[in-house]
């Protein structure tokens, strides 16, 4: 038991590395999305963001069914595992300059290592959110701020590789690769430092006999952590499970949906209209991404103000950003449209993907009566409606954009 100053300190350390941990789980594919200019420039008949998008969404929700599946497992195998395969996924694309193939090969070797890297976040994802259940309900959150600093930090460094590399796309790509490279090691390490803190010894011990305790919330005691792991018998029935859930799980389903209804395809085919020095370059669909990722952030860090939402009414949330989603495509098809309002439209679609997508994946940790042994399994149900959310966004806006014809780059 850990206490007095010891304790929060080991607290504190605990939120920040998840934090970090949460910056790697989605990274690698913020990364490739963010390199669209590169993308671009070797293969410039198509808007590539939506075959890629599709790719890794369909990978990665096969995976995490197929995963869900086997009746135990263990986390520490998984997670590593995904942090493995996401670093050689993106050393095999650091390396495609260098590759000398036809376009069309390149191409369908792109999306294949896109479909392992989805592979390898399928682990991550069945492995995550259970961890996650094991402690507080406040580690999910530090884990949702830090999966969008993740897509914050793939932006920043695809905007300052950039900068520093004016008119070199080639070797601005090369440099960025290498960064993200470098992130997804330490996030590795930052999980062998979340195994070795006080707070998670449960779960370094044996599986025989062992119970998961969360992390304590502050004014939690350890007696009602005890009572409430007395009260797990047998592993938790998944049906049982899911009628406690299941509404909250269509919430964070439908959440993920609109998220990749928009991002990063749409995003991406926004024409610049009237801020013709943001043409070159695709620097105006820079702007976007940045703005995106900046508001998304924002939107997880004011998870703390709930605004009356909670695990009964959090439904709302789908209702308020299903709004979004029209608007999006008036500033992609609309005449006249001034670009000021294409950011503003982009902005509101990001904090509140951030806010509403976070908060969905909080609450469902506070419906009471859950055990510590269903809050796991619930866990992997959240991974099962994140994924499967993902994979159908992805896929409407693949539509979408076949049927708009937004195939090509926005002018």
């Amino acid at each position: 038991d850990c206490g007095g100053g010891d304790g929060r300190s080991s607290h504190a350390t605990a939120h920040v590395l998840m934090a970090i941990i949460g910056i790697g789980y989605l990274f690698p594919i913020s990364a490739i999305w963010a390199a669209f200019d590169y993308w671009k420039l070797l293969f410039p008949d198509s808007n590539i963001e939506y075959s890629l998008t599709s790719v890794y969404q369909v990978g990665s929700i096969a995976t995490v069914i197929v995963l869900s599946m086997l009746r135990s497992f263990s986390l520490r195998p998984r997670i590593l595992f995904g942090f493995s395969g996401q670093f050689l996924c993106l050393a095999g694309i650091f390396a495609f300059r260098w590759l000398l193939m036809p376009k069309a090969a390149l191409y369908a070797t792109l999306l294949a290592l896109t479909l392992l890297c989805s592979i390898a976040t399928g682990y991550l994802d069945s492995a995550l959110l259970a961890l996650c259940s094991s402690y507080s309900s406040k580690m999910q959150q530090y884990l949702q701020i830090g999966i969008g600093l993740g897509t914050f930090v793939s932006v920043l460094y695809r905007d300052g590789t950039k900068l520093l590399l004016p008119g070199d796309i080639a070797n601005a790509t090369s440099f960025y690769f290498v960064v993200a490279l470098a992130t997804v090691l330490v996030c590795v390490l930052s999980y062998e430092m979340l195994m070795s803190l006080p707070v998670s010894k449960h779960l370094r011990q044996p599986a025989a006999g062992a119970k998961a305790a969360p992390l304590l919330e502050d004014g939690q005691d350890s007696d009602s952590i005890e009572a409430q792991s007395s009260s797990e018998g047998s592993p938790a029935s998944l049906r049982s499970v899911l009628r406690m859930i299941w509404r909250n799980q269509l919430v964070i389903f439908l959440n993920l949906t609109l998220t990749t209804m928009c991002y990063p395809g749409l995003i991406t085919s926004i024409p610049c209209r009237d801020l013709v020095a943001l043409r070159a370059g695709s620097w105006f669909q820079e702007v976007l991404f940045t703005v995106f990722t900046i508001s998304d952030v924002c939107g997880r860090f004011m998870t703390n103000r709930r605004c009356g939402l909670n695990h009964k009414n959090i439904y709302a949330t789908v209702a308020v950003r299903a709004v979004i989603f029209p608007l999006m495509l008036f500033c992609i098809m609309g005449s006249g449209v001034p670009d000021a309002l294409s950011i503003l439209v982009v902005a509101a679609f990001g904090f509140l993907s951030g806010y509403c997508v976070t908060l969905a994946l909080v609450v469902i940790n506070e419906v009471p009566g859950m055990s510590v042994e269903e809050r796991k399994a619930c866990g992997r149900m959240s991974a099962c409606s994140v994924n499967g959310g993902l994979c159908l966004g992805s896929l409407v806006a693949a539509t979408v954009a076949s049927s708009l014809g937004l195939a090509g780059s926005p002018s």
